[in-house]
């Protein structure tokens, strides 16, 4: 006779969770309930102490997001545009025929960054100052105007004569009041519960750039989080903490300081263990006129994609669990014991604890013990997440703002090219790090979620134990990067949204941290080289940079490799897409270095023993036939010493961008313009005022 003792029976819950855990991939229902609206602080504060409990007992179950609509607007979200960059317009100005803009994710989509350019000037964030450069000509080049800024600048826009300037510090209001026609109190924020901090959005009118005016100074209670610029219409996403339940603050927008939108806060029945104020904001540039707001509580957002038509808003779960004195890891979750036909499967899939397991009916008891005897069956092999990522779809249009719906995936996302739209679906590429009863387990997967952010399709458990490093939603492909070792390439066909699938893969030394399409069967790839050290473990060399065929998409090949420096050399392009600068046309790829060299290799000058640093920007021509053609590189400084560490100069590079046939490379230091025709001479260098004084200090080597 076999006994089952309080050990085998805690085992046994954990095989439980882990088969439950195994069939869910995004399509459990999520907790019903449609967009609400809160009609006091007082209504607020219930709702969050009720809910946050709720959470905190309960833990997570992986949620296929409901369809939450709300009746203030019908917009539909078709296809975004695609890969490509944003284009501003010049506004007339006497400037070249052709300058570079911003990278961006989306054609069409501006993304704020502290350096633009409309073919004649330069605009910059150096320091608290706003400099605007009258680059063009390259020969001619100048300063012409500097703003000092008093709070922590961020980022700008710029579109014909207007420029978008975004700031964060504290506030000067001791109390804000609720939204209109509500019975919300005035409170104010105690000091120790971290001030009210606010997002200022600056509108300037730049037709005379050496004289900057300000239109508009709109205020938003909150952190700077992100934005977008569609057709001169800014999207603004700010973020703020909920400190203490008890002290309930609630975001409005203000004018030079005057009251002229509060918003009100939307919510829905969906239990999270803390909660922020995340309020969208439009504003017309040309106007200068606000649009809309609305503020949403929800999780802690940190990734935003933005299509055309779309905001995707999105933050990570984190499912408590707990260890057992069996050593075994059991997600903590309140759930049914049984459904009426008490069959152990209808258990929910966040968990179950001992309690539950004796609340089933004696089949259900017998079902988990089943899998128990058998150790070799898939039962002992599956696994339960204890991290997810929600994702809110908020539709935009015109500056309308209209909550639509939020999903739920298994793992996490490694940043904005995470989430894709496309024919109307949203694709997302998640990690995911779950714990199972022998230890820790990765691996990685790809979602696609309807309008109505309903799961369509599934593709888990690519590159087990390895995470993504790199991903590129192309069409109805997808690219992506994944390492732990070396570094598999894989083209996944997205074509059919219900069925995604592996169409090939590479497998190569190093990896991507960014993939950038130059055709549709090209795809270029910035990262690391490795190789295998003395120890047999996998050591980071240089920067590389690699060229991907995909034209047979079962047998993708890496047509070219170029690597940069040795251990320690880094990119801002590794950590940064807007620090990528490519264009086709130009047969342009310009990819900034900060390179770690041996004896005289790169460095031209510095003195001192040990490793040699050099900065600057390393200028290529590409095509598929030719691969990687140097054509010149930048310098804009040099260091040396026996250690160093990434970050630390002024003469870092950060940005480059083009004017005509001019290229313009930037660091803190300085700007130093360069003929295109022969990178290596100098045409003109401009030293910015503003910045910090770094020195040329070292930088601690990776390797």
């Amino acid at each position: 006779m076999v006994r089952h003792g309080p050990l085998l029976i805690a085992a046994a819950l954990v095989v439980l969770a882990l088969i439950l855990a195994a069939g869910c991939t995004g399509t459990t229902p999520a907790q019903s309930g449609d967009l609400k609206k809160f009609n006091s602080t007082d209504e607020i504060r219930t709702y969050l102490k009720e809910n946050t409990a709720k959470a905190s007992e309960a833990g997570y179950g992986v949620t296929n997001g409901v369809m939450r609509t709300t009746a203030e607007s019908s917009m539909t979200v078709p296809a975004a545009q695609g890969t490509g960059k944003s284009i501003s317009d010049a506004g007339g100005l006497s400037g070249a025929p052709d300058y570079s803009t911003t990278t961006v994710q989306v054609a069409g989509v501006d993304e704020p960054d502290f350096v633009k350019n409309d073919g004649r000037y330069i605009y910059i964030i150096s320091g608290n100052r706003l400099l605007i450069v009258d680059a063009y000509p390259a020969e001619t080049a100048q300063i012409i105007s500097e703003t000092e800024i008093d709070d922590t600048v961020q980022e700008i826009f710029v579109t014909g004569d207007r420029l978008v300037l975004f700031t964060t510090g504290a506030s000067e209001y001791s109390g804000r009041t609720a939204p209109a026609g509500a019975s919300m109190e005035k409170v104010s924020m105690p000091y120790y519960y971290g001030g009210n901090t606010i997002t200022s959005a600056t509108l300037y009118d730049i037709a005379d750039r050496k004289n900057p005016k300000v239109l508009k100074d709109f205020s938003i209670d909150g952190n700077y989080v992100d934005a977008r610029m569609i057709d001169g219409m800014v999207y603004l996403l700010t973020r703020e903490n909920l400190y203490s339940y008890d002290n309930i603050v609630v975001p409005v927008v203000r004018e030079s300081g005057r009251v002229i939108a509060e918003p009100g806060v939307y919510y829905f029945d969906n239990p999270e263990t803390s909660y922020v104020f995340s309020t969208v904001t439009s504003f017309d540039t040309a106007s200068g006129s606000e649009k809309d707001a609305k503020t949403f509580l929800l999780g802690s957002g940190n990734i935003l994609y933005v299509s055309t038509d779309a905001m995707y808003v999105s933050y990570q779960r984190w499912h408590p669990v707990y260890r057992t004195y069996t050593g075994d890891v059991v997600p903590v979750a309140a759930v049914k014991a049984e459904d009426a036909s008490g069959s152990a499967a209808s258990v929910a899939s966040a968990g179950i604890t001992y309690e539950e397991f004796n609340k089933l009916s004696e089949s259900g008891k017998q079902e988990v013990v089943a899998a128990l005897k058998d150790p070799e069956s898939t039962a002992w092999k599956r696994e339960a997440d204890q991290t997810t990522t929600v994702i809110h779809k908020i539709a935009i249009d015109k500056g309308n703002i209209a909550y639509i719906a939020f999903g739920e995936v298994p793992g996490y996302l490694k940043n904005q090219f995470s989430m894709d739209e496309y024919g109307g679906n949203l694709r997302v590429a998640t990690t995911s790090n779950v714990y199972t009863r022998t230890g820790s387990y990765e691996y990685n997967n790809v979602f696609v979620l309807d309008s109505g952010m309903k799961t369509l399709g599934s593709l888990t458990h690519i590159a087990e134990q390895e995470k993504i490093y790199a991903t590129r939603f192309i069409g109805d492909r997808l690219y992506m990067v994944t390492f732990k070792r070396i570094d598999p390439f894989f083209v996944i066909d997205l074509a059919d949204p219900a069925k995604p699938a592996i169409l090939g893969k590479l497998k190569i030394p190093g990896y991507s941290d960014y993939l950038y399409p130059y055709d549709k069967n090209t795809i270029i790839g910035v990262g690391k080289e490795t190789a295998t050290n003395d120890w047999g473990g996998v050591s980071t060399r240089g920067v590389k940079l690699a060229l991907f065929d995909v034209t047979d998409v079962d047998n993708p090949k890496q047509i070219d490799k170029v690597e940069i420096g040795i251990a320690g050399t880094d990119s801002a392009a590794l950590y940064d897409h807007k620090a990528f600068l490519f264009d086709k046309g130009k047969n342009l790829l310009v990819l900034p270095i900060r390179q770690v060299a041996s004896g005289d290799e790169k460095v031209t000058s510095g003195s001192g023993s040990g490793q040699q640093i050099w900065y600057g920007a390393y200028v290529f021509g590409v095509t598929p036939q030719t691969g990687f053609v140097l054509r010149g590189t930048v310098e804009h400084g040099t260091a040396s010493g026996g250690s160093y560490w990434y970050g630390s100069s002024a003469n870092e590079v950060k940005r480059s961008l083009y004017i005509g046939n001019d290229l313009y490379t930037i660091s803190t230091a300085k700007i130093v313009a360069s003929d295109l025709t022969n990178i290596n001479t100098t045409v003109k260098t401009i030293p910015l005022t503003g910045g910090p004084d770094y020195p040329d200090i070292p930088v601690k080597s990776t390797g």
